[in-house]
């Protein structure tokens, strides 16, 4: 296949398109974190980086396992407009409805819970988050493999909401223009998002029947339970040490935290488009090579960062600060299973039919998080290194549950092949 040939693939032209703008959605807060780390200081960079964590209970409530039943619904029905149209607004009436309970449950939390009083109006404005969230179907676009509409778009916006960061924030006290600029930004994609879909694509809004809804809503249920766990799994860190440990505590571990995170989000054009792709070929020889190549490339890559780990903190936080540091590396070690991990769950084993056992992987290893991070609180031994520990424990886990289950079933022994 040459190389015109190659950029006219559709599955190519996605990918670039979700390199594109997943890089955006990478790069502008890997620039902006160590500038707010500088600036507002490890106690108000706690604080922010708090109320970000809370905010991520209600994306996973909104979301509700659409970004994996959407994306698998409308990649299968895709030359049907007519089922895309209708499944579309159902799914976006089902999650306006969770984005009001959302609401009325934030506002019952800052009216009556003293932890989140104190800084209420913080968690009040980060709630555009939600708002534009919901407003940005990125499963549509996975599903009908078609992301280049919106890329430039949402680069723009996105690049557009990150300027007063830096225009903005000079000082501690400047700390609220962190959620006000963040709702700035999903708000803005959002409502890009929808031009494009209702517009651009001339999809059809109509109000869809409340059994059209309930169903849309029932089909991703299961997904839900699962992204609830992962949720749970990934979120609660942050969350628990602010409850626990105090703002600074929040402060030293997320700084580590986002470079971690930033690296295994590298892995997100790939799954993004993998899972459509996967689930409509059952091509397991293209998964197969991609999995190993990823598999050593990521190994090598996480040894060369545990021994450049003090140099980078330097570089991206202007400190290397023991208290970062330590859990910085632990968390590194979690890389060496992390992307494996990511390939083997939702863009292999629940697009190969399996999304039940691929649930279970990550309800189960979240079950073994949560109880670990329950017996350090009643020990008292709740700390960033501690929580990094489990970490490391959990994703160990979460990877050979997943290994289990392509042997169970005999994934890797199926090799159809296809051109893609």
């Amino acid at each position: 296949m040459d190389i015109k040939k190659r950029f006219k693939n559709p599955m190519v032209i996605n990918f670039i398109s979700l390199v594109l703008l997943q890089g955006v959605n990478y790069l502008l807060p890997l620039l902006s974190f160590p500038y707010l780390f500088r600036v507002l200081g490890v106690e108000r960079y706690g604080l922010a980086t708090f109320g970000y964590s809370l905010m991520q209970y209600f994306v996973m409530f909104t979301d509700f396992g659409f970004n994996l039943s959407a994306t698998k619904y409308i990649s299968e029905h895709r030359s049907d407009l007519q089922k895309i149209n209708t499944y579309l607004n159902s799914a976006m009436i089902g999650r306006f409805i969770l984005c009001v309970i959302s609401f009325l449950f934030l506002l019952a939390l800052v009216s009556c819970v003293d932890k989140f009083k104190i800084d209420s109006s913080l968690y009040l404005l980060y709630f555009g988050i939600i708002l534009g969230n919901v407003m940005f179907p990125m499963w549509f676009f996975q599903g009908m493999e078609n992301m280049k509409y919106i890329t430039v778009f949402n680069i723009v916006a996105k690049s557009l909401s990150f300027i007063p960061f830096f225009i903005f924030i000079r000082k501690p006290e400047d700390y609220l223009y962190v959620p006000i600029c963040y709702s700035t930004g999903f708000i803005l994609a959002g409502l890009v998002s929808l031009h494009i879909i209702y517009v651009k694509m001339k999809m059809r809004w109509y109000i869809t029947s409340s059994s059209q809804i309930k169903n849309a809503l029932k089909e991703s249920s299961t997904y839900f339970l699962s992204r609830l766990s992962t949720s749970l799994f990934t979120t609660s860190n942050s969350f628990l040490l602010g409850l626990v440990g105090g703002n600074t505590a929040v402060g030293y571990y997320s700084a580590a935290e986002k470079l971690y995170q930033a690296y295994n989000q590298l892995l997100s054009p790939f799954t993004g488009v993998l899972f459509p792709h996967i689930a409509k070929s059952r091509n397991v020889s293209f998964f197969k090579k991609i999995f190993y190549w990823i598999t050593f490339a990521n190994f090598f890559c996480v040894t060369a960062a545990l021994f450049l780990s003090t140099y980078m903190l330097q570089i991206v936080y202007g400190t290397a600060d023991s208290n970062i540091l330590e859990v910085f590396r632990t968390l590194l070690c979690a890389c060496f299973v992390t992307m494996p991990s990511m390939l083997l769950g939702y863009p292999f084993l629940a697009a190969m039919g399996y999304p039940l056992y691929t649930n279970y992987t990550v309800m189960a290893t979240s079950a073994v998080h949560i109880t670990g991070l329950a017996i350090l609180y009643i020990m008292g031994m709740i700390s960033p290194i501690t929580v990094a520990m489990m970490v490391v424990l959990s994703e160990t886990l979460l990877i050979l549950f997943r290994i289990k289950g392509v042997c169970k079933f005999k994934l890797f022994k199926n090799t159809k092949n296809s051109d893609t």
